[in-house]
Protein backbone atom coordinates (compact mmCIF):
# COMPACT_ATOMS: atom_id res chain seq x y z
CA UNK A 1 0.00 0.00 0.00
CA UNK A 2 1.25 3.45 -0.87
CA UNK A 3 1.53 5.59 2.19
CA UNK A 4 -0.55 8.78 2.16
CA UNK A 5 -0.49 11.48 4.77
CA UNK A 6 -3.12 11.24 7.55
CA UNK A 7 -5.24 13.92 5.92
CA UNK A 8 -5.63 11.71 2.84
CA UNK A 9 -6.48 8.69 4.97
CA UNK A 10 -9.35 10.63 6.52
CA UNK A 11 -10.70 11.94 3.20
CA UNK A 12 -10.60 8.49 1.56
CA UNK A 13 -12.39 7.02 4.58
CA UNK A 14 -15.07 9.74 4.45
CA UNK A 15 -15.63 9.08 0.74
CA UNK A 16 -15.59 5.28 0.55
CA UNK A 17 -16.87 4.30 3.99
CA UNK A 18 -19.26 7.26 4.10
CA UNK A 19 -20.86 6.21 0.81
CA UNK A 20 -21.40 2.56 1.73
CA UNK A 21 -22.55 3.28 5.30
CA UNK A 22 -25.27 5.58 3.95
CA UNK A 23 -26.15 3.38 0.96
CA UNK A 24 -26.21 -0.01 2.70
CA UNK A 25 -26.70 0.79 6.42
CA UNK A 26 -29.89 0.58 8.42
CA UNK A 27 -30.15 4.24 9.41
CA UNK A 28 -31.45 6.94 7.08
CA UNK A 29 -29.36 9.62 8.76
CA UNK A 30 -26.04 7.96 9.54
CA UNK A 31 -22.87 9.70 8.34
CA UNK A 32 -19.83 7.46 8.48
CA UNK A 33 -16.10 8.06 8.49
CA UNK A 34 -13.15 8.44 10.82
CA UNK A 35 -13.90 9.61 14.37
CA UNK A 36 -11.56 11.12 16.95
CA UNK A 37 -11.85 8.35 19.58
CA UNK A 38 -11.55 5.64 16.95
CA UNK A 39 -8.55 7.19 15.18
CA UNK A 40 -6.56 7.40 18.42
CA UNK A 41 -6.87 3.62 18.76
CA UNK A 42 -6.05 3.04 15.08
CA UNK A 43 -2.88 5.11 15.25
CA UNK A 44 -1.75 3.01 18.16
CA UNK A 45 -1.92 0.03 15.82
CA UNK A 46 -0.14 1.99 13.08
CA UNK A 47 2.75 2.62 15.46
CA UNK A 48 3.07 -1.10 16.21
CA UNK A 49 5.87 -2.48 13.96
CA UNK A 50 4.09 -5.85 13.82
CA UNK A 51 0.99 -4.20 12.33
CA UNK A 52 1.74 -0.94 10.51
CA UNK A 53 -0.28 0.42 7.61
CA UNK A 54 -0.72 -2.84 5.73
CA UNK A 55 -1.59 -4.73 8.92
CA UNK A 56 -4.17 -2.10 9.86
CA UNK A 57 -5.75 -2.41 6.41
CA UNK A 58 -5.97 -6.19 6.78
CA UNK A 59 -7.41 -5.81 10.29
CA UNK A 60 -10.02 -3.44 8.84
CA UNK A 61 -11.01 -6.06 6.25
CA UNK A 62 -11.26 -8.80 8.88
CA UNK A 63 -13.27 -6.48 11.14
CA UNK A 64 -15.59 -5.77 8.21
CA UNK A 65 -16.21 -9.49 7.72
CA UNK A 66 -16.92 -9.85 11.46
CA UNK A 67 -19.41 -6.98 11.31
CA UNK A 68 -21.25 -8.56 8.38
CA UNK A 69 -21.38 -11.83 10.31
CA UNK A 70 -22.71 -9.99 13.39
CA UNK A 71 -25.42 -8.42 11.23
CA UNK A 72 -26.56 -11.75 9.82
CA UNK A 73 -26.50 -13.28 13.31
CA UNK A 74 -28.78 -10.38 14.37
CA UNK A 75 -26.44 -9.15 17.09
CA UNK A 76 -27.86 -5.67 16.48
CA UNK A 77 -31.04 -6.73 18.27
CA UNK A 78 -29.14 -6.31 21.53
CA UNK A 79 -29.49 -2.55 21.07
CA UNK A 80 -33.14 -2.91 22.09
CA UNK A 81 -31.91 -3.62 25.61
CA UNK A 82 -29.64 -0.60 25.93
CA UNK A 83 -30.61 1.45 29.02
CA UNK A 84 -31.94 4.90 28.18
CA UNK A 85 -29.79 6.72 30.80
CA UNK A 86 -26.68 5.37 29.05
CA UNK A 87 -27.86 6.73 25.69
CA UNK A 88 -28.55 10.19 27.11
CA UNK A 89 -25.42 10.11 29.28
CA UNK A 90 -23.01 9.28 26.48
CA UNK A 91 -24.78 11.63 24.04
CA UNK A 92 -24.31 14.53 26.45
CA UNK A 93 -20.76 13.38 27.15
CA UNK A 94 -19.91 13.27 23.43
CA UNK A 95 -21.42 16.73 23.02
CA UNK A 96 -19.27 18.13 25.85
CA UNK A 97 -16.16 16.40 24.46
CA UNK A 98 -16.86 17.74 20.99
CA UNK A 99 -17.31 21.27 22.38
CA UNK A 100 -14.03 21.11 24.29
CA UNK A 101 -12.20 19.82 21.22
CA UNK A 102 -13.28 22.81 19.12
CA UNK A 103 -11.89 25.47 21.47
CA UNK A 104 -8.37 25.03 20.04
CA UNK A 105 -9.21 26.00 16.45
CA UNK A 106 -11.82 28.54 17.52
CA UNK A 107 -9.27 30.49 19.55
CA UNK A 108 -6.16 29.64 17.54
CA UNK A 109 -4.42 27.98 20.49
CA UNK A 110 -1.12 26.16 19.89
CA UNK A 111 -2.27 23.37 22.19
CA UNK A 112 -2.15 19.57 22.27
CA UNK A 113 -3.80 16.63 24.02
CA UNK A 114 -6.09 13.78 22.99
CA UNK A 115 -8.43 13.47 25.97
CA UNK A 116 -10.83 16.24 26.98
CA UNK A 117 -9.09 16.94 30.30
CA UNK A 118 -5.67 16.99 28.63
CA UNK A 119 -6.98 19.50 26.11
CA UNK A 120 -8.40 21.79 28.80
CA UNK A 121 -5.09 21.73 30.69
CA UNK A 122 -3.21 22.43 27.46
CA UNK A 123 -5.51 25.37 26.65
CA UNK A 124 -4.75 26.93 30.04
CA UNK A 125 -1.01 26.33 29.65
CA UNK A 126 -1.02 27.82 26.14
CA UNK A 127 -3.50 30.65 26.67
CA UNK A 128 -0.82 33.11 25.58
CA UNK A 129 -1.09 31.68 22.05
CA UNK A 130 -4.67 32.95 21.72
CA UNK A 131 -5.10 34.50 18.26
CA UNK A 132 -7.59 37.36 18.10
CA UNK A 133 -8.06 37.26 14.30
CA UNK A 134 -8.84 33.52 14.41
CA UNK A 135 -11.32 34.15 17.22
CA UNK A 136 -13.05 36.88 15.17
CA UNK A 137 -13.48 34.45 12.27
CA UNK A 138 -14.79 31.79 14.66
CA UNK A 139 -17.30 34.18 16.25
CA UNK A 140 -18.44 35.22 12.76
CA UNK A 141 -19.08 31.54 12.02
CA UNK A 142 -20.99 31.10 15.29
CA UNK A 143 -23.21 34.09 14.45
CA UNK A 144 -24.03 32.54 11.07
CA UNK A 145 -24.90 29.08 12.37
CA UNK A 146 -26.93 30.32 15.34
CA UNK A 147 -28.71 33.37 13.94
CA UNK A 148 -29.49 32.46 10.31
CA UNK A 149 -31.79 29.50 11.21
CA UNK A 150 -33.84 31.92 13.34
CA UNK A 151 -34.47 34.00 10.23
CA UNK A 152 -35.36 31.02 8.04
CA UNK A 153 -34.90 27.25 8.38
CA UNK A 154 -34.36 27.09 4.61
CA UNK A 155 -31.10 29.05 4.79
CA UNK A 156 -28.12 26.61 4.70
CA UNK A 157 -26.40 28.25 7.65
CA UNK A 158 -23.32 26.01 7.57
CA UNK A 159 -22.62 26.77 3.91
CA UNK A 160 -23.15 30.49 4.45
CA UNK A 161 -20.70 30.32 7.37
CA UNK A 162 -18.12 28.60 5.15
CA UNK A 163 -18.30 31.29 2.47
CA UNK A 164 -18.45 34.25 4.88
CA UNK A 165 -15.59 33.01 7.09
CA UNK A 166 -13.41 32.05 4.12
CA UNK A 167 -13.86 35.55 2.71
CA UNK A 168 -13.08 37.12 6.06
CA UNK A 169 -9.95 34.96 6.41
CA UNK A 170 -8.66 35.97 2.97
CA UNK A 171 -9.12 39.65 3.88
CA UNK A 172 -7.49 39.32 7.30
CA UNK A 173 -4.55 37.24 6.07
CA UNK A 174 -3.96 39.35 2.94
CA UNK A 175 -4.52 42.89 4.19
CA UNK A 176 -4.30 42.83 7.97
CA UNK A 177 -1.22 40.65 8.34
CA UNK A 178 -3.19 38.03 10.27
CA UNK A 179 -2.29 34.36 10.37
CA UNK A 180 -5.65 32.59 10.57
CA UNK A 181 -5.08 28.83 10.13
CA UNK A 182 -6.67 27.22 7.07
CA UNK A 183 -6.82 23.71 5.66
CA UNK A 184 -3.95 24.57 3.34
CA UNK A 185 -1.72 26.08 6.02
CA UNK A 186 -2.20 23.08 8.31
CA UNK A 187 -2.08 20.20 5.83
CA UNK A 188 -0.19 21.71 2.90
CA UNK A 189 -0.65 20.48 -0.65
CA UNK A 190 -2.67 17.28 -0.83
CA UNK A 191 -2.05 14.76 -3.62
CA UNK A 192 -5.52 13.44 -4.48
CA UNK A 193 -5.84 9.73 -5.18
CA UNK A 194 -6.67 6.32 -3.75
CA UNK A 195 -4.04 3.93 -2.46
CA UNK A 196 -5.13 0.30 -3.09
CA UNK A 197 -3.74 -2.33 -0.77
CA UNK A 198 -0.62 -4.13 -2.02
CA UNK A 199 -1.13 -7.81 -1.22
CA UNK A 200 2.37 -8.66 -2.48
CA UNK A 201 3.75 -7.35 0.82
CA UNK A 202 1.43 -9.43 3.01
CA UNK A 203 4.30 -11.72 4.03
CA UNK A 204 5.81 -8.81 5.99
CA UNK A 205 2.81 -8.72 8.33
CA UNK A 206 2.57 -10.88 11.44
CA UNK A 207 -0.98 -12.19 10.97
CA UNK A 208 -1.33 -13.40 14.56
CA UNK A 209 -0.85 -9.78 15.68
CA UNK A 210 -4.03 -8.81 13.81
CA UNK A 211 -6.43 -10.99 15.83
CA UNK A 212 -6.99 -8.62 18.75
CA UNK A 213 -7.01 -5.40 16.63
CA UNK A 214 -9.59 -6.94 14.26
CA UNK A 215 -11.90 -7.88 17.13
CA UNK A 216 -11.44 -4.50 18.84
CA UNK A 217 -12.14 -2.60 15.61
CA UNK A 218 -15.28 -4.66 14.93
CA UNK A 219 -16.55 -4.26 18.51
CA UNK A 220 -15.93 -0.52 18.73
CA UNK A 221 -17.34 0.06 15.26
CA UNK A 222 -20.51 -1.84 16.17
CA UNK A 223 -20.95 0.00 19.48
CA UNK A 224 -20.24 3.51 18.18
CA UNK A 225 -22.25 3.04 14.97
CA UNK A 226 -25.33 1.62 16.68
CA UNK A 227 -25.21 4.29 19.37
CA UNK A 228 -24.88 6.97 16.68
CA UNK A 229 -27.89 5.52 14.87
CA UNK A 230 -29.78 5.45 18.18
CA UNK A 231 -29.00 9.14 18.73
CA UNK A 232 -30.25 9.87 15.20
CA UNK A 233 -33.46 7.98 15.94
CA UNK A 234 -33.95 9.97 19.14
CA UNK A 235 -33.41 13.27 17.33
CA UNK A 236 -35.84 12.41 14.52
CA UNK A 237 -38.40 10.17 16.22
CA UNK A 238 -37.74 7.37 13.72
CA UNK A 239 -36.46 3.80 13.93
CA UNK A 240 -33.54 2.02 12.27
CA UNK A 241 -32.51 -1.53 11.35
CA UNK A 242 -29.61 -2.34 13.69
CA UNK A 243 -28.63 -5.56 11.93
CA UNK A 244 -28.58 -3.97 8.48
CA UNK A 245 -26.50 -1.17 9.97
CA UNK A 246 -23.86 -3.73 11.01
CA UNK A 247 -23.85 -5.22 7.51
CA UNK A 248 -23.43 -1.78 5.95
CA UNK A 249 -20.62 -0.95 8.37
CA UNK A 250 -18.90 -4.22 7.48
CA UNK A 251 -19.01 -3.57 3.72
CA UNK A 252 -17.85 0.01 4.29
CA UNK A 253 -14.84 -1.06 6.34
CA UNK A 254 -13.78 -3.66 3.79
CA UNK A 255 -13.99 -1.21 0.88
CA UNK A 256 -12.32 1.63 2.79
CA UNK A 257 -9.40 -0.58 3.83
CA UNK A 258 -8.96 -1.94 0.30
CA UNK A 259 -8.63 1.55 -1.21
CA UNK A 260 -6.32 3.22 1.30
CA UNK A 261 -8.73 4.45 3.92
CA UNK A 262 -8.98 3.76 7.63
CA UNK A 263 -11.52 1.55 9.40
CA UNK A 264 -14.65 3.65 9.89
CA UNK A 265 -17.68 3.95 12.10
CA UNK A 266 -20.82 6.00 12.38
CA UNK A 267 -19.81 9.55 13.31
CA UNK A 268 -22.13 10.90 15.99
CA UNK A 269 -21.22 14.57 15.50
CA UNK A 270 -21.52 14.44 11.70
CA UNK A 271 -24.74 12.44 11.91
CA UNK A 272 -26.20 15.07 14.25
CA UNK A 273 -25.00 17.81 11.88
CA UNK A 274 -26.66 15.95 9.01
CA UNK A 275 -29.99 15.99 10.85
CA UNK A 276 -29.61 19.59 12.02
CA UNK A 277 -29.15 20.65 8.39
CA UNK A 278 -32.38 19.04 7.23
CA UNK A 279 -31.50 15.50 6.09
CA UNK A 280 -34.55 13.37 5.27
CA UNK A 281 -33.08 10.17 3.84
CA UNK A 282 -29.91 8.19 3.23
CA UNK A 283 -29.31 10.22 0.06
CA UNK A 284 -27.98 13.04 2.24
CA UNK A 285 -25.11 10.78 3.32
CA UNK A 286 -24.57 9.48 -0.20
CA UNK A 287 -24.34 12.99 -1.64
CA UNK A 288 -22.09 13.97 1.28
CA UNK A 289 -19.60 11.29 0.18
CA UNK A 290 -19.88 12.33 -3.47
CA UNK A 291 -19.36 16.00 -2.58
CA UNK A 292 -16.22 15.13 -0.57
CA UNK A 293 -15.02 13.10 -3.59
CA UNK A 294 -15.47 16.11 -5.90
CA UNK A 295 -13.73 18.39 -3.41
CA UNK A 296 -10.86 15.91 -3.11
CA UNK A 297 -10.13 15.71 -6.83
CA UNK A 298 -11.36 19.09 -8.14
CA UNK A 299 -11.67 21.72 -5.43
CA UNK A 300 -8.62 21.29 -3.19
CA UNK A 301 -7.11 24.50 -4.61
CA UNK A 302 -10.20 26.30 -3.28
CA UNK A 303 -10.85 24.26 -0.16
CA UNK A 304 -7.36 24.98 1.16
CA UNK A 305 -8.43 28.57 1.91
CA UNK A 306 -11.25 27.51 4.28
CA UNK A 307 -10.34 28.46 7.89
CA UNK A 308 -10.30 25.79 10.57
CA UNK A 309 -12.19 28.17 12.87
CA UNK A 310 -15.37 27.91 10.79
CA UNK A 311 -15.46 24.14 11.21
CA UNK A 312 -15.13 24.68 14.96
CA UNK A 313 -18.07 27.10 14.89
CA UNK A 314 -20.24 24.61 13.00
CA UNK A 315 -19.27 21.74 15.30
CA UNK A 316 -19.88 23.82 18.43
CA UNK A 317 -23.47 24.39 17.30
CA UNK A 318 -23.78 20.66 16.64
CA UNK A 319 -22.34 19.79 20.07
CA UNK A 320 -24.84 22.05 21.85
CA UNK A 321 -27.80 20.65 19.90
CA UNK A 322 -26.83 17.01 20.32
CA UNK A 323 -25.99 17.29 24.04
CA UNK A 324 -29.66 17.68 24.96
CA UNK A 325 -28.78 19.46 28.21
CA UNK A 326 -32.41 20.26 29.16
CA UNK A 327 -33.36 16.58 28.93
CA UNK A 328 -30.20 15.54 30.77
CA UNK A 329 -30.97 17.91 33.64
CA UNK A 330 -34.59 16.76 33.88
CA UNK A 331 -33.64 13.08 33.86
CA UNK A 332 -31.08 13.77 36.59
CA UNK A 333 -33.96 14.49 38.99
CA UNK A 334 -35.20 10.90 38.92
CA UNK A 335 -34.36 7.90 41.11
CA UNK A 336 -30.81 7.54 42.37
CA UNK A 337 -30.19 4.35 40.34
CA UNK A 338 -30.90 5.90 36.96
CA UNK A 339 -29.14 9.12 37.96
CA UNK A 340 -26.00 7.16 38.87
CA UNK A 341 -26.00 5.47 35.48
CA UNK A 342 -26.57 8.79 33.73
CA UNK A 343 -23.70 10.61 35.43
CA UNK A 344 -21.21 7.73 35.38
CA UNK A 345 -21.72 7.29 31.63
CA UNK A 346 -21.41 11.01 30.95
CA UNK A 347 -18.35 11.58 33.15
CA UNK A 348 -16.44 8.53 31.83
CA UNK A 349 -17.23 9.56 28.25
CA UNK A 350 -15.81 13.04 28.84
CA UNK A 351 -12.79 12.02 30.92
CA UNK A 352 -11.83 8.99 28.82
CA UNK A 353 -13.89 8.17 25.72
CA UNK A 354 -17.10 6.63 24.39
CA UNK A 355 -15.96 3.05 25.03
CA UNK A 356 -15.27 3.63 28.72
CA UNK A 357 -18.51 5.58 29.05
CA UNK A 358 -20.67 2.82 27.60
CA UNK A 359 -18.91 -0.06 29.36
CA UNK A 360 -18.87 1.83 32.66
CA UNK A 361 -22.54 2.71 32.27
CA UNK A 362 -23.43 -0.92 31.56
CA UNK A 363 -21.45 -2.12 34.58
CA UNK A 364 -23.24 0.33 36.88
CA UNK A 365 -26.59 -0.58 35.29
CA UNK A 366 -26.22 -4.23 36.20
CA UNK A 367 -24.90 -3.42 39.67
CA UNK A 368 -27.80 -1.12 40.59
CA UNK A 369 -30.34 -3.51 39.06
CA UNK A 370 -29.01 -6.67 40.71
CA UNK A 371 -32.21 -6.95 42.78
CA UNK A 372 -34.37 -6.77 39.66
CA UNK A 373 -32.51 -9.42 37.63
CA UNK A 374 -34.18 -12.49 39.21
CA UNK A 375 -37.67 -10.91 39.27
CA UNK A 376 -39.82 -12.24 36.44
CA UNK A 377 -42.23 -9.83 34.77
CA UNK A 378 -45.69 -11.38 34.55
CA UNK A 379 -48.22 -10.09 32.00
CA UNK A 380 -51.80 -11.36 31.80
CA UNK A 381 -54.50 -10.16 29.38
CA UNK A 382 -58.23 -10.24 28.68
CA UNK A 383 -60.29 -8.82 25.80
CA UNK A 384 -63.71 -7.19 25.57
CA UNK A 385 -64.94 -5.97 22.17
CA UNK A 386 -62.68 -3.06 21.14
CA UNK A 387 -61.01 -2.92 24.56
CA UNK A 388 -58.17 -4.97 26.03
CA UNK A 389 -56.97 -5.33 29.60
CA UNK A 390 -53.41 -6.08 30.68
CA UNK A 391 -52.15 -6.71 34.19
CA UNK A 392 -48.44 -6.45 34.97
CA UNK A 393 -46.68 -7.85 38.00
CA UNK A 394 -43.04 -7.39 38.99
CA UNK A 395 -40.57 -4.67 38.00
CA UNK A 396 -40.32 -2.93 34.63
CA UNK A 397 -36.72 -2.15 33.75
CA UNK A 398 -34.35 -2.11 30.77
CA UNK A 399 -34.12 -5.90 30.33
CA UNK A 400 -37.88 -6.56 30.13
CA UNK A 401 -39.17 -3.22 28.81
CA UNK A 402 -39.32 -4.60 25.25
CA UNK A 403 -41.35 -7.58 26.42
CA UNK A 404 -43.95 -5.22 27.91
CA UNK A 405 -44.04 -2.97 24.84
CA UNK A 406 -44.36 -5.96 22.53
CA UNK A 407 -47.32 -7.19 24.57
CA UNK A 408 -48.95 -3.75 24.35
CA UNK A 409 -48.31 -3.51 20.60
CA UNK A 410 -49.89 -6.94 20.10
CA UNK A 411 -53.03 -5.81 21.94
CA UNK A 412 -53.30 -2.63 19.85
CA UNK A 413 -53.38 -4.72 16.69
CA UNK A 414 -57.02 -5.63 17.46
CA UNK A 415 -58.11 -3.06 20.07
CA UNK A 416 -58.71 0.67 20.05
CA UNK A 417 -58.14 1.03 23.81
CA UNK A 418 -55.81 -0.90 26.10
CA UNK A 419 -56.06 -0.55 29.87
CA UNK A 420 -53.06 -1.60 31.96
CA UNK A 421 -53.56 -2.52 35.61
CA UNK A 422 -50.33 -1.68 37.48
CA UNK A 423 -51.50 -2.47 41.00
CA UNK A 424 -48.79 -5.15 41.37
CA UNK A 425 -46.01 -3.26 39.61
CA UNK A 426 -43.21 -2.55 42.10
CA UNK A 427 -41.10 -0.11 40.08
CA UNK A 428 -40.34 1.25 36.61
CA UNK A 429 -37.05 2.69 35.34
CA UNK A 430 -36.26 5.40 32.76
CA UNK A 431 -35.72 2.94 29.92
CA UNK A 432 -39.17 1.39 30.35
CA UNK A 433 -40.71 4.86 30.74
CA UNK A 434 -39.08 6.14 27.55
CA UNK A 435 -40.32 3.14 25.56
CA UNK A 436 -43.80 3.54 27.05
CA UNK A 437 -43.87 7.25 26.13
CA UNK A 438 -42.73 6.47 22.57
CA UNK A 439 -45.43 3.81 22.19
CA UNK A 440 -48.05 6.18 23.61
CA UNK A 441 -47.12 8.85 21.04
CA UNK A 442 -47.39 6.33 18.20
CA UNK A 443 -50.77 4.89 19.16
CA UNK A 444 -52.20 8.38 19.78
CA UNK A 445 -51.27 9.27 16.21
CA UNK A 446 -53.30 6.23 15.13
CA UNK A 447 -56.37 7.43 17.06
CA UNK A 448 -56.03 4.80 19.79
CA UNK A 449 -55.66 5.25 23.55
CA UNK A 450 -53.63 3.76 26.38
CA UNK A 451 -54.92 3.89 29.96
CA UNK A 452 -52.71 3.19 32.97
CA UNK A 453 -54.53 2.50 36.25
CA UNK A 454 -53.95 1.48 39.88
CA UNK A 455 -50.27 2.40 40.01
CA UNK A 456 -48.57 3.35 43.28
CA UNK A 457 -47.74 6.90 44.39
CA UNK A 458 -44.06 6.20 43.69
CA UNK A 459 -44.78 5.26 40.08
CA UNK A 460 -47.28 8.12 39.73
CA UNK A 461 -44.55 10.60 40.64
CA UNK A 462 -42.28 9.16 37.95
CA UNK A 463 -45.09 9.30 35.38
CA UNK A 464 -45.82 12.93 36.27
CA UNK A 465 -42.17 13.90 35.79
CA UNK A 466 -41.45 11.76 32.78
CA UNK A 467 -44.42 12.57 30.62
CA UNK A 468 -43.64 16.25 31.15
CA UNK A 469 -40.01 15.64 30.13
CA UNK A 470 -40.77 13.87 26.90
Amino acid sequence: MTVGIPFQFGIITAIIAGFFISALGGSKYQIGGPTAAFVVILYGYLANPEIGILGLALAGIIAGLLLILMGYLRVGNLMKYFPYPIIIGFTTGIGITLFIGQIKDLCGFQASGTEAIEKLVSYIENISTFDFATFVVGVLGLLCVFLLPKLSKKIPAAFVALFVCTGATLLLNSFAGANVATIGSKYGEVQAGFFPIDFSEISSVKLSALIIPSIVIAFLCAIESLLSATVASGMTGTSFDANQELVGQGVANICSSLLGGLPATGAIARTAANIENGAKSCFAGIFHAIFVLVMYFVLMDVVKYIPLAVFSAILISVSINMSRFPLFLKLSKFGHRDVTILFVTCILTVVFDLTYGVLGGLAVTFIVNVKNLPIKLEISSSNESQCSWLKVKGTLFFLNANKFNDALSAEFEHAQTVTVDMSELANIDETALEKLVSLNKRIKAEGKSLELINYSDKIRQRFDKYFKVL
